[in-house]
């Protein structure tokens, strides 16, 4: 691995950041401390809340994967990318190809696109996950530094979580500040990429006691940079090979992130902590290249964009939280605000070239952009009373939850070139009067540049809930647990566009109310301090919905009749449906825990049947470019998942995650109440919901002694299999396929890290993507007709990386 002087000079600066957060003084009781959680974790017994309130992993009877800071750092874990990869049943997908940080992830196969999101998203006790509102939204994560664990809840969690934790809920619980201790971590790595730039970064952590068993301070800081790889070029018309390099390893990201809190504890049974998280992302351009420009085998990418894809991502979450111990019972207070603003400009050259001259790749000198933003503002309170001894035979919670949700989003689509009349002459735009008069009768440009504009879009959710869960020990072994949640939920839209491509301008609004009933129901027999069996059935949900008008050119009409040969008119509809209802799942899942051979061998095991119904699913009106929500058919998702922890020797581990889901619709269905001929469906009974049907994931650590120092080495192995059957985007009685873009790909990657402990410090190498894989993880085309014109892009993994980690911990 080669490291320029001014990045050996940035390991340098970072080391010694660290040895000023983590002193040597502290290295006997690190290490002992280390190898306490190391034996704890290896036992099961990592402390989760995801009953919502403090359970060892083992003894929870719910399908939980669970990641401590240091099991994060141990992984080499980054971002969510890498914690999906290495849960079974997860699947994350990068699928807006012009910005770098889109992202979804679902669980168990409860995935979709349309309406609100199917996965909850929670830093702490605040749910972060958007609603599907403008061209543009999606929800962001938070960064894997300075966080106390990361836990994954598989299944619905509607009874305790609420909307939006339909398929389950990953949480991110940040540390508190310790009223005895100080402490502190810090962490800092260099990289670098094949073929592309280097990557680094450095954060620290500390945690001081102000007045001892009272008050305690905690504050952190991050700072990463993610090297691009893909470079931005411009290239030969006619050849449409690469030409001049406008922008080397253009890709790159930059992430930003301080955390601080209070913990005040005015008696021993008051604890009030106050505090604040921001988060800052930066992208310089998206993950997205060019297949007619790359060479992937050769590490080669390339884009031919005219304009980079940036954006800018921007969350603060002050919080508070207010514990009260009343004897027996306690009294819980969370109170947050989650404010964030995120914009973007999105290369739309060849896309508006592909759509209207129906050739994408476009003329030198013209560009076509959107200028996009999306604006969250969620308060959240949540006010529980739960019974406080965990040992006692009835264990219960109460609670209620309030949240006002508001989204707002605006796009603005740029391309004055349309009526430049310098392109009629332009073999790739067709001839005529103007191009513009063509397409658009010759209604004007908004202020002479935008063919679309979005100027507001409110979205808000507001609900209230109450929600119950006992626990009924039977016996000393068995039992029982029942739960149920009743919400009322309230969606108000408001929607303002215009432009040629909308026709007349839309004006609307609309609103939509629903009470959604999640109960939940289970049983567990805990065999002995080892091994328990649990089985359970829940249900979970998210809210419905408003559709805001749709363009007159899309076939309104006043009348009772469809007009024949519009894109409403060929569904059967005069109008878009108004509203969507909330869809729901019933889960159905057994599993079962298990530490054997004196703890030597763990083993966490579960089977799951989910019936999905009520699916909102998206209808685009491809004719004239709209799109309406629809609650259409129903979909079974059904598989298993397992980890195993094996401790063979007190020196050597080995470990493995694997899962299966079967995901797929049981309906055929059409976006109205008929069709006309020719019409074909969303989905064909049979399809697949997109995922990769079955994730490995193997690894192994073994650890030596290097004079009086501690090494160890370690493999993580991750494998994702190609879905082979259809999904309804490449199935061809389906409308809007395309047979060039195939289902999710396999995906096979290796890591090696190997280290020593130095007291304070674990200094370790790695290599990531061993084998250089490049797997087309996504695949596009751009608009326009099939052919020599078709324009691809993709995205894959990282190319290899080499580099050097520094931990300290105190």
């Amino acid at each position: 691995m080669r490291i320029s002087r001014k990045s050996q000079k940035r390991l340098l600066i970072s080391a010694a950041a660290l040895a000023v957060v983590a002193s040597p003084v502290a290295g006997h009781a690190q290490d002992a401390s280390s190898a306490e959680e190391r034996d704890s974790e290896q036992g099961g017994d990592i402390v989760v809340t995801a009953t919502l309130r403090d359970q060892n992993l083992s003894k929870v009877p719910v399908s939980v994967a669970a990641f401590s800071q240091e099991k994060l750092d141990e992984q080499g874990v980054r971002r969510v990318d890498d914690i999906a990869a290495k849960t079974p049943g997860v699947t994350l997908t990068r699928g807006d190809g012009r910005n770098a940080s889109a992202a979804t992830i679902s669980i168990r196969g409860i995935a979709s696109t349309a309406g609100s999101a199917t996965t909850g998203i929670y830093i702490d006790d605040t749910p972060i996950q958007v609603r599907s509102i403008g061209f543009s939204a999606f929800t962001p994560f938070p960064a894997v530094f300075d966080l106390e664990r990361v836990e994954v809840l598989r299944g619905p969690q509607g009874t305790l979580f609420g909307a939006g934790s339909e398929g389950g809920t990953v949480r991110f619980i940040t540390p508190r500040p310790d009223l005895n201790e100080v402490q502190a971590y810090g962490r800092a790595e260099l990289a670098t990429t094949k073929s592309g730039d280097e990557s680094y970064e450095i954060g620290a952590a500390f945690s001081v006691p102000l007045i001892n068993d009272k008050l305690a301070f905690r504050a952190s800081g991050y700072y990463r940079r993610d090297g691009g790889f893909i470079d931005r070029v411009d290239f030969d018309r006619t050849t449409r090979e690469p030409t001049n390099l406008l922008d080397k390893n253009a890709n790159s990201q930059d992430t930003l992130v301080l955390q601080s809190s209070l913990a005040f504890a005015p008696t021993e049974t008051l604890t009030i902590t106050p505090s604040v998280f921001y988060q800052k992302v930066t992208n310089d351009e998206s993950n997205a290249f060019w297949e007619v420009l790359s060479d992937p085998d050769s590490s080669e990418y390339r884009t031919g964009g005219a304009v980079p894809n940036t954006n800018r991502d921007r969350f603060v979450l002050p919080a508070l939280k207010i514990e009260l111990e009343l004897g027996a019972v306690s009294l819980v207070s969370n109170t947050s605000y989650f404010d964030r603003s995120q914009s973007a400009v999105n290369d739309y050259t060849a896309f508006e070239a592909g759509i209207w001259a129906g050739n994408p790749f476009y003329p030198a000198g013209i560009e076509a952009r959107a200028l996009q933003s999306n604006e969250q503002q969620n308060f959240t309170q949540e006010l529980r009373l739960q019974s406080s001894d965990a040992d006692a035979r009835f264990n219960w919670v109460v609670g209620m939850f309030y949240s006002h949700n508001k989204q707002r989003a605006a796009q603005f689509v740029e391309n004055e070139y349309l009526d430049d009349p310098v392109l009629l002459g332009n073999p790739v735009f067709p001839g005529g009067p103007t191009l513009f008069d063509i397409i658009f009768g010759g209604v004007p440009l908004v202020d002479g540049r935008y063919t679309f504009v979005l100027d507001d879009m409110e979205a808000v959710d507001e609900q209230i809930a109450g929600f119950a869960q006992a626990d009924f020990k039977v016996t000393d072994k068995l039992t029982v647990t029942a739960g149920l949640r009743v919400a009322d939920t309230r969606f108000t839209a408001d929607a303002h566009f215009y432009g040629p491509v909308v026709g007349p301008e839309v004006n609307d609004s609309g609103k939509q109310k629903e009470t959604p009933v999640t109960p939940k129901l289970g049983v567990s027999y805990q065999a002995d301090d080892n091994n328990m069996l649990y089985a359970s059935a829940a249900k979970g949900y998210r809210v419905g919905g408003y559709n805001p008008a749709v363009g007159l050119p899309c076939g309104v009409t006043a009348g009772p009749d469809p007009l024949p040969g519009t894109a409403l008119g060929g569904l059967g509809l005069t109008n878009r449906p108004a509203f969507f209802d909330s869809d729901s799942v019933w889960s159905y899942e057994v599993g079962s825990k298990n530490r054997l051979f004196g703890r030597h061998l763990q083993v966490d095991a579960s089977a799951f049947y989910i019936d999905w119904s009520n699916i909102q699913q998206t209808v685009a009106l491809a004719q004239c470019g709209f799109t309406f929500v629809e609650n259409l058919g129903s979909a079974t998702s059904k598989g298993f998942d397992v980890a195993l922890t094996a401790n063979v020797t007190d020196d050597f581990a080995l470990g493995a995650s694997i899962g299966y889901t079967k995901a797929e619709f049981n309906e055929t269905v059409y976006g109205g109440p008929s069709r006309a001929p020719g019409v074909r469906p969303i989905v064909t009974e049979g399809d697949d919901i997109p995922l990769n049907p079955w994730t490995i994931y193997l690894n192994g650590q073994y650890g030596y002694d290097i004079a009086d120092k501690r090494g160890y080495t370690r493999f993580d192995f991750q494998h994702l299999s190609r879905q082979t059957a259809l999904v309804p985007g490449t199935n061809p009685a389906n409308g809007g396929t395309d047979p060039t873009i195939p289902g999710r790909p396999s995906s096979t990657t290796l890591s090696l890290r190997t280290g020593i402990e130095l007291e304070t410090f674990d200094v370790s190498l790695f290599v990531n993507n061993v084998f250089n894989a490049n797997p087309q993880l996504t695949r596009a085309r751009t608009p326009g007709p099939p052919g020599p014109n078709s324009l691809y892009t993709d995205t894959t993994l990282r190319p290899r990386t080499f580099g050097i980690t520094v931990i300290g911990r105190y």
